[in-house]
């Protein structure tokens, strides 16, 4: 019994000794943010990791003194001397951002890696440089941030969205724009990326703009296929990952405010009434006229003298710079509030923003309200569960633009000597003008009355939800299920009055809703074989489903907006509806990815991907994308004796991607009801629209892709040099066959294209201290090629405005125009050259040819960081070198004077013989220059332009307020100004495109597209 009772004693002994040698705490970064997962190791044996709040325990410990070392991946090693004493002891260390970009940790497919362990070319995107920046949208900061990712502004329109591209165009009619992952679920975009067929020229839709930069907290960037291939047949193009910001146990708190105006970049160079009529009246004569010149809409070449004199004098009484009518100040007001709190087991993320963002076009806007919850739950100690969850609106008060009028019309018909108003102040609108008021000219013609009277908008309305479960039954092995749900739904509509379009009130409304819906479970396990050697396995399966409606409405004789009126009903009872019919297009997939390091040095990897897609038959629905790759680095072997090189890492993959961005029933044959009164036993008939391609294929890219990472002077500067082939076979192209079939268009397997390249990517460290200076250096060449397109020609595959083709041997979206020679000293003509490289007069269809394309030679762009104390001045500078672009509407405004105003570039023009001019001798008629009659317009290289050009994108000045509370303020310039030999608007804006081979084909054709905005900007940030 005695014995008993002595063990029993020594047992309670030892248990309260053991509570009494605990030592606990947290691990922050040096916000105060905890670092989950983070490493605790007690005198370099015993060591624990942190919980999901930064917390950890040791318990045990031998009394005395110990060393105590804190790492976390990215951050500095913290090691901390302490005394441990009977008694609980208590820790907490803050640890310091690693500046080395090659220790930070990366987002990567379905996990994380540690920079050095990665084999795959990924790109890592500060979130603070996306918030730092006043941008339509988040994915327009990207440009200049990262090698071998061009991004380009579609317009200046508020809320327009951006062309971007990774490594090049792969694809000809299928689409070439990135996969973007939110919190690990793809997020819809295919459907809005384009504008709608028919309406809102100069403005691309903008699927992103839904998304809160201020909720971001990282973006990677996935560029080769053994980063992408773990996605299969949607990373063809490239992967954006968008990691969003997660709770803390530690309350905090972040708001912030910007308010700022904008106003136009580039104004463009039109002819006032004097110098319009100049130019006009000397094509007249020229054309052999006499006496007073006609003028469009206020007379006819068939018009006495008399009245052709009358409205001369009558139109030089006015002078409207019509620009200055549609063009002013916008105004910017944001506002961004952010809460992370948590307890013991949980923690949550909350974000609200509002978003007012007026463009310097008069009457266009674009609001966004956003919300966000992502919520963090312990379960049990093996079970936890993640829940993010956002709501979005954005409204868009539209105005016309390029083509379809505004800022476009005001560039091009809208001639100077029309006044907007009579002298009553009514608006000119050509329908009802006494004899001698000359101004026949529709109200839709006039801008103004187009803003003051179309009511013209849409909304935007995006929920996104993503539920994840991890469990973990065992230690190292994590089993997640996955569920999201994406909803986008876009409105639209549109009223105008009879007093507008001098036909009746009428209005019109459009709707279009996307549910996409992803499930999925992936396992991966880690298991440590010994201490040199770890293997990581990843298996999972996720399938995907999107379902796409749309309907729209036409109200003829609606007395109001229809949004507005008290009699919808009725309006509805009335209207000519117009349901589309419903599409939908699956996935099922299965991947695996297995990782293997050896002594922290040797580095491989491999990943496997069946994708299924219900937009290809039986025979061809399965494709399979592997991918290797493996790294080394040098300079942790223990012969690498270096003092000038403090890190070596050499990388290579190779894999295989595919592609399916094709219309949901491409592969079908399908038919449409006739609109054409047609029918048959007075029944409706169909009749067929599409032929069907049972034998419709995945599109698939090769990519092989290397690089080295080195590291100089401890890493004061680190650099990264790589090189990539992609080759893409069997692209689907939606090319034209002969009218004899019946068709217009058929979806084929047809092409084979080519891209490779070189990135170089420097950040140099170039003084540290109280004064600190980082410079940020980014280049990279793409060369894209077509290699085949099988028997099609040229004609059958075009960019949709009839200047760039595909040509076997060169860029997709290559020029194919006339070549423009030289203007004719003697007569004053434009001279043209043949396919056999002679000089012509004859301007002809047949005399085409590849004349230039639009892929520039380098692009990239080169970050300057400085800080000074609690100051600190940041500079971004864009570049792009060797780019052509075709100026589409230059050819209606430098050559046949037509009833477009022109461009004072004009007055370099042929006048008598002996004169050497760019621009050939005016005419009004355009059988002059051997065109065709009806058509003012001449599609030669004469329009194709340098487009090279180098930005000062971004200037912020910040200052950093002394004190507990964290408060910056900062003001913000962008596009402040731009170097380049372009003589239009802006070299690097896009047309608006209606489907993915417009974006494909005509990404460096402009017409009439507004220019970037330059805004300037003051913002206060407070986290407490």
């Amino acid at each position: 019994m005695k014995n008993i009772i002595t063990v029993f004693a020594a047992i309670v002994l030892l248990s309260i000794t053991a509570k009494a040698q605990t030592l606990s705490g947290f691990v922050y970064d040096i916000n105060g943010t905890p670092l989950p997962s983070s490493t605790v190791i007690v005198d370099g044996s015993i060591g624990v990791f942190c919980d999901y709040n930064g917390h950890y325990e040791i318990k045990a410990l031998s009394l005395g003194m110990h060393s105590i070392e804190f790492s976390f991946i990215g951050y500095l090693k913290k090691i901390i001397e302490i005394e441990i004493t009977n008694g609980e002891n208590n820790l907490n260390a803050r640890l310091k951002e690693d500046a080395v970009m090659i220790n930070d940790v990366v987002v990567v497919g379905y996990g994380v890696q540690r920079r050095k362990e990665v084999t795959g070319s990924i790109a890592k995107i500060d979130a603070k440089k996306i918030t730092a920046v006043q941008t339509p949208s988040f994915e327009a900061a990207l440009q200049g941030q990262a090698a071998g990712v061009q991004v380009s502004q579609s317009s200046g329109a508020a809320g327009a969205g951006s062309l971007i591209r990774i490594r090049g165009v792969a694809s000809i009619s299928g689409s070439g724009d990135p996969l973007v992952v939110v919190d690990g679920i793809p997020i819809t975009q295919e459907y809005f990326l384009n504008r709608r067929a028919g309406y809102g020229g100069g403005f691309n839709n903008n699927p992103l703009a839904s998304i809160n930069p201020n909720d971001i907290a990282s973006i990677e960037i996935l560029k080769d296929a053994a980063a992408t291939g773990i996605y299969g047949s949607r990373g063809a193009n490239g992967v954006i990952l968008i990691t969003t910001k997660r709770g803390t146990s530690k309350t905090s708190f972040e708001y912030s405010s910007r308010l700022g105006f904008s106003k136009v970049a580039s104004k463009p160079n039109m002819m006032n009434t004097e110098e319009y009529l100049t130019i006009r009246q000397e094509a007249w004569e020229n054309d052999g006229g006499t006496g007073y010149v006609w003028l469009p809409h206020m007379s006819s070449s068939t018009d006495s003298p008399e009245t052709r004199k009358a409205a001369y004098l009558r139109a030089v009484e006015t002078n409207t710079d019509w620009v200055d009518e549609t063009i002013g100040t916008g105004m910017k007001n944001s506002h961004s509030f952010g809460a992370r709190t948590g307890g013991d087991k949980w923690s949550m993320y909350s974000g609200f923003a509002y978003d007012d963002n007026e463009s310097y076009m008069l009457g266009n806007s674009y609001t966004r309200i956003s919300g966000r919850i992502n919520l963090d739950v312990d379960i049990s100690p093996w079970a936890k569960l993640l829940f993010s969850g956002s709501m979005s609106e954005g409204r868009n008060q539209r105005v016309s633009m390029a083509w379809s009028g505004g800022l476009g019309r005001a560039m091009s018909q809208a001639l100077p000597y029309m006044p907007v108003r009579y002298e009553n102040d009514t608006i000119v609108n050509g329908v009802s003008y006494e004899s001698g008021d000359f101004y026949q000219w529709n109200t839709n013609w006039n801008m103004v009355a187009e803003r003051e009277m179309k009511k013209w908008r849409s909304t935007e309305n995006r929920t996104f939800t993503n539920a994840q479960l991890i469990l973990t039954p065992l230690q190292d092995l994590h089993v997640k299920f996955t569920g999201g749900f994406d909803r986008m739904l876009v409105e639209e509509d549109m009223w105008e009055p009879e007093a507008f379009n001098n036909y009746l009130d009428q209005g019109n409304l459009y709707s279009n809703t996307i549910l996409n819906w992803n499930v999925g479970v992936t396992a991966d396990y880690r298991y440590e074989i010994d201490d040199t050697q770890a293997l990581t396995f990843l298996v999972g399966s996720e399938y995907q489903r999107a379902d796409n409606f749309s309907w729209d409405y036409y109200f003829p004789n609606s007395p109001s907006p229809v949004y507005s009126s008290d009699s919808l009903q009725s309006l509805l009872d009335t209207a000519d509806r117009r349901v589309n019919l419903p599409t939908q297009h699956s996935f099922l997939s299965y991947f695996s990815r297995i990782n293997y390091s050896l002594e922290d040095r040797y580095f491989f990897q491999a990943t496997m991907r069946v994708d299924g897609s219900s937009r290809f038959g039986r025979n061809s629905r399965y494709g399979f994308f592997p991918a290797v790759s493996a790294g080394w680095v040098i300079s942790d072997e223990n012969w690498f004796n270096s003092k000038n090189i403090s890190f070596l890492k050499v990388r290579s993959s190779v894999g295989k991607t595919g592609a399916a961005n094709i219309p949901d029933y491409a592969r079908f044959g399908t038919y449409s009801p006739t609109n054409n009164g047609i029918t048959y036993s007075g029944d409706s008939i169909l009749y067929p629209i599409q032929p069907a391609n049972p034998d419709l294929k995945w599109e698939s890219t090769r990519t092989i892709d290397g690089s080295v990472e080195i590291g100089l002077l401890q890493d004061r500067l680190v650099l990264e040099v790589g090189a990539y082939h992609k080759w893409s076979t069997d692209v689907l192209m939606n090319v034209s066959v002969p009218a004899s079939t019946g068709f217009t268009n058929y979806w084929d397997n047809v092409g084979t294209v080519m891209n490779r390249g070189v990135e170089l990517s420097i950040k140099s460290y170039n003084t540290t201290g109280r004064l600190g200076w980082v410079t940020e250096l980014n280049v990279s060449k793409n060369y894209n090629e077509l290699i085949d397109i099988g028997e099609y020609t040229p004609d059958a595959i075009s960019g949709g405005s009839n200047d760039s083709r595909v040509i076997v041997g060169r860029p997709i979206g290559s020029f194919y125009l006339v070549e423009h020679s030289h203007i004719d000293t003697e007569t004053g003509l434009p001279v043209y050259i043949d396919l056999e490289g002679n000089e012509t007069f004859e301007y002809s269809n047949d005399i085409r040819k590849y004349v230039g394309d639009g892929l520039p030679d380098f692009i990239g762009g080169m970050t300057n960081s400085f800080t000074y104390g609690n100051w600190d001045l940041t500079a971004l500078v864009s570049f792009s070198v060797g780019a052509k672009i075709f100026d589409s509407s230059a050819k209606r405004q430098l050559g046949v004077v037509s009833d477009w105003n022109m461009r004072t570039e004009l007055f370099d023009r042929w006048q008598q013989p002996g004169d050497e001019a760019t621009y050939p001798r005016l005419t009004l008629d355009e059988t002059t220059y051997s065109l065709p009659s009806g058509f003012p317009w001449w599609n030669t290289s004469l329009f194709i332009y340098d487009a090279s050009y180098m930005r000062l994108r971004n200037l912020t000045l910040g200052y950093n307020v002394p004190g507990k509370k964290e408060i910056r303020l900062a003001v913000n310039a962008t596009n402040v100004f731009t170097l380049t030999n372009f003589p239009g608007l802006d070299p690097e804006v896009v047309r608006d495109f209606e489907n993915a081979q417009d974006r494909n084909m005509s990404a460096n054709v402009t017409y009439l597209t507004p220019p970037q905005e330059r805004a300037f900007t003051f913002s206060i940030t407070a986290n407490f």
